[in-house]
């Protein structure tokens, strides 16, 4: 077990952490004044002087006792703090990589003793992936972030969801997040943007607080929720590129049928939810989600279409019988029928996003459409994202 140390002096009557100091400097200056590292394959080392800091102050923590669990976060929370470091200019791979080794010194401490908060370092670490546009990344981070503070959860000040990484995830308005101003208000008018044009299109009524009250603070949709964050982040940070010619290439054809495959998957599971809860979990599919959002919006009967294999013979374009080149255009230029009567545009792109995720979860093909009409089919995903979240 790790040792307490004498070079380490907490004072908790400061708010709303307590303050450190370690061999008589503040934290912050004793870890600044041990901040040298090397450059290895995959990463940094850090100074040896600068683990030891480390593995004192952890030490700290697990001197204290468990009974005493809100006084362990805090303290956690106040030696990350204390070893952020702000760079001129700003050198975001570099942070991610000194984050890394901070939180592998601590991992490997952890292994022998226990574990530790490390909510603030999972945090910081994302948003030094946000800064160089590693997004998939970043949202590991936070995602991670959001785990630590839920385990902790019991013993921290205020609820988890209180904290800037569930916010982040959930597009909180709420200023006090780091990542308000960079992350959530940009997100939320893209969404907005995306959703005033659905409005237009459908004749619809669908808001960003009706938004947030039916899926992004909905508990019970929570997975679905963090995914469909993720993937409208990602989407917007690509806009830029995927707005232009530069998309014009094999692997953007493949790289788009993942994104609407992913769009596509969050439609299936918003329907599954919305209308397949007593269907047990082996027999649920797209297929049955579809027929029963046409049962709701009154596009079929059970009397007419007993199943969903035929409701979906009567709609044109044949939505499993062929690819995006040839499925998409009739879509895209709003002339899907059933029965020859024109499909209303809720139906038109639930049809869109039902063909792409199926034909994208059974094969690795990239399609021409996908990049020359790639806005409008985005569009077209999204408004059958929105089309589901309407019937929640």
């Amino acid at each position: 077990m790790s040792q307490k140390s004498s070079l380490v002096a907490i004072d908790w009557k400061t708010v709303p952490l307590p303050s450190i100091n370690y061999n008589g400097q503040r934290l912050a200056d004793a870890a600044n004044a041990r901040l040298a590292f090397k450059l290895k394959p995959g990463g940094i080392e850090l100074h040896p002087d600068l683990k030891v800091l480390i593995h004192h102050l952890l030490a700290e923590v697990a001197a204290i006792p468990s009974s005493l669990g809100r006084r362990k976060v805090l303290l956690s929370d106040a030696i990350f703090g204390n070893l952020f470091v702000e760079q001129f200019p700003p050198n975001p791979k570099l942070k991610s990589m000194y984050w890394k080794a901070i939180l592998t010194c601590v991992w490997d401490w952890e292994d022998k003793n226990e574990l530790v908060h490390k909510g603030s370092p999972y945090f910081f670490m994302a948003e030094s992936f946000l800064q160089s546009g590693d997004i998939p990344s970043a949202y590991t981070c936070i995602f991670s972030a959001i785990e630590e503070d839920k385990r902790s959860s019991p013993r921290i000040p205020k609820s988890f969801k209180a904290s800037p990484a569930y916010m982040t995830a959930s597009l909180v308005e709420n200023s006090d997040n780091r990542l308000h101003d960079v992350v959530v208000l940009p997100l939320r008018a893209y969404i907005e943007n995306l959703l005033n044009g659905y409005n237009s299109r459908s004749k619809s009524k669908l808001t960003m607080k009706m938004l947030d009250t039916k899926l992004l603070q909905a508990d019970e949709l929570e997975d679905v929720k963090r995914f469909f964050v993720a993937n409208f982040h990602e989407a917007y940070h690509l806009t830029p590129i995927n707005s232009t010619r530069l998309i014009n290439n094999d692997y953007s054809k493949l790289k788009i049928i993942d994104t609407l495959f992913n769009f596509g998957l969050i439609v299936d599971q918003i329907l599954t939810y919305r209308f397949l809860g007593k269907t047990a979990s082996d027999r649920r599919n797209m297929a049955k989600g579809f027929y029963q959002f046409a049962l709701h919006r009154g596009w079929t009967s059970v009397m007419r279409d007993k199943d969903p294999g035929a409701f979906l013979k009567r709609l044109k374009p044949r939505l499993n019988d062929d690819t995006p080149e040839k499925v998409l255009p009739d879509l895209l230029d709003r002339k899907g029928t059933i029965d020859g009567k024109a499909l209303d545009p809720q139906m038109n792109a639930v049809a869109a996003a039902y063909h792409l995720r199926n034909y994208a979860g059974h094969h690795l093909e990239g399609s021409n459409i996908l990049v020359k009409r790639y806005n409008e089919t985005f569009m077209l995903v999204v408004d059958a994202l929105f089309a589901a979240i309407e019937t929640l």
